[in-house]
């Protein structure tokens, strides 16, 4: 057995972890959820009512705690495995530290210290490495260098990094630490980490702007952190360099982003900010990222305001420049930088198809632009029947989702079902290999774009496509999986709802 230690320590290269780097995984099954390292918390931590603690579970905790006070770590091993089983250790964090406290007089420290030590070292659970760190929270450390060591190892980890930063936040020089542990990770870690760092020097406030918004997540996760501990409004008043003002840039836009989380609706002054930025803006020589910033404040102030109101005027002749024109024109052929270019009246059309044309495994997701001209789709639609090999493609249904390269023919025509939803009748030779191919999401997209067309004709399938109903027909003999069945059926028998 290795444990999760090792296996981290293992595959540590010039003190971080590689960014390809993930725990060992978890799920049986292809088609199970997988999570990325941390994301599990992360999400319950961001987007989730933590649960109440049940009364079952509060057993297993002091079952658990009094295990490992006994010396017991086999039993204590197995109760806290049964608890992570149960709830995630991020759930159960706060009980098991009231329950500590509450009997420490019964408890045997040393014990429980020791036991801590053991799932950090032994384990090769996730919740119960979390258990351990827990643990280690209530205990005072700052002579113990060795120990010291091992959680900064294992917090390289981004499943990890939350617990460690707990526990460092009780370190002398606790901010310092969680500080440079920061700057080695890049997922769910870092995203802990900025929330919990706090702007006590230069440095660190240099960080936040420079880095802090920067994590394989979603930027909006920190970017308000990232405004208010950088000092960000202040550098943009008093004049920033280029490479402060690209950095407020990626924060604003990070701010705008209010799917995730709270942003620029919980910064008083939002719009007096967004003028500075645009005011400052036209004394630079933009870049493209700058560009996109502007775009997404334009967005913003339509939906908030006006697409006449002085702030998305101001975007608007920033975006109509000559320069950029020229920039978003040279990245458009290149695959890049699409939405911006329509937002700023670019007919993207004719890039894009040849594009696709050059490689339509690099670039099939692109159809969606494609798609919605009636000259376009058409030839969008014979570059796929010549490129494609669509009676290939028709194979025995299977339960799979059909991850991976070996599936993207599948994708491709999955992209180009989404767009003829609304396009009754055409393209009824990509429908009907979306039905006999043999990922589940590719009979699925297929059943969506029959659906739809029912529902704008408002007549059964048996009716507006006899050969159609044949074929589902015969496909509903054998299809495996039952949601896809039910899905068939009803089609079949013409009881979707016009």
């Amino acid at each position: 057995m290795t444990t999760l230690f090792e296996y981290i320590s293992s595959a540590v290269v010039d003190g971080e972890l590689p960014g390809d780097f993930s725990l060992p995984d978890l799920a049986d099954d292809e088609n199970e959820l997988k999570w990325a390292d941390g994301a599990l918390d992360g999400v319950t931590m961001y987007h989730m009512t933590i649960p109440e603690i049940g009364k079952g579970d509060r057993t297993l905790i002091s079952d658990a705690v009094r295990a490992a006070s006994k010396g017991d770590y086999d039993l204590a091993d197995s109760l806290f495995k049964m608890l992570g089983k149960h709830l995630q250790a991020i759930i159960v964090i706060d009980d098991l530290h009231l329950y500590i406290i509450d009997n420490q007089s019964k408890l045997n420290a040393k014990n429980l210290f020791e036991y801590a030590i053991h799932l950090l070292f032994e384990s090769d659970n996730r919740e119960c490495v979390k258990f351990g760190l827990s643990l280690l929270e209530l205990f005072k450390m700052n002579d113990k260098n060795d120990l010291k060591e091992v959680i900064r190892t294992i917090g390289l980890s981004d499943e990890f990094a939350l617990f460690a930063i707990f526990v460092m936040l009780k370190w002398e020089n606790g901010n310092n630490e969680i500080w440079e542990l920061a700057k080695k990770l890049h997922g769910w870690g870092r995203i802990h980490a900025v929330e919990r760092i706090e702007p006590d020097t230069a440095e660190i406030r240099n960080w936040m702007l420079m880095e802090g918004i920067h994590n394989d997540v979603m930027p909006a996760y920190s970017a308000l952190a990232c405004w208010k501990k950088s000092n960000a409004e202040d550098i943009l008043r008093n004049g920033p360099s280029r490479e402060e003002f690209k950095a407020i840039g990626e924060i604003i836009y990070g701010l705008l982003d209010e799917g995730p989380v709270p942003g620029i609706s919980k910064i008083q002054n939002s719009d007096e900010i967004l003028s500075v930025y645009l005011e400052t803006a036209g004394t630079m020589e933009l870049t493209l990222d700058d560009y996109e910033v502007i775009d997404e404040i334009l967005g913003y102030v339509e939906e908030e305001y006006s697409d006449k109101c002085p702030i998305a005027l101001e975007c608007k002749r920033l975006m109509h420049t000559y320069h950029a024109r020229c920039l978003m024109l040279d990245a458009v052929k290149q695959g890049r930088c699409l939405e911006l270019a329509i937002d700023s009246g670019i007919d993207i059309k004719p890039y894009v198809y040849d594009l696709m044309n050059s490689s339509i495994e690099g670039n099939y997701h692109m159809c969606r632009y494609l798609m919605h001209d009636d000259e376009y789709r058409n030839k969008t639609m014979e570059l796929y029947r010549r490129e494609l090999p669509l009676e290939e493609m028709k194979t025995q249904p299977a339960e799979t989702l059909g991850l991976g390269r070996e599936y993207w023919r599948q994708s491709a025509v999955e992209f180009l079902l989404q767009e003829l939803r609304d396009h009754c009748f055409e393209g009824q030779d990509f429908v009907a290999v979306g039905l006999q191919s043999a990922p589940v999401r590719t009979r699925n997209v297929s059943l969506n774009v029959l659906e739809s067309w029912v529902q704008a004709e408002q007549k059964p399938l048996s009716e507006l496509l006899p050969d159609m109903w044949e074929l589902l027909l015969t496909l509903n003999e054998i299809e495996p999986d039952d949601k896809v069945s039910i899905r068939m059926k009803k089609l079949l028998s013409g009881s979707i709802k016009f």
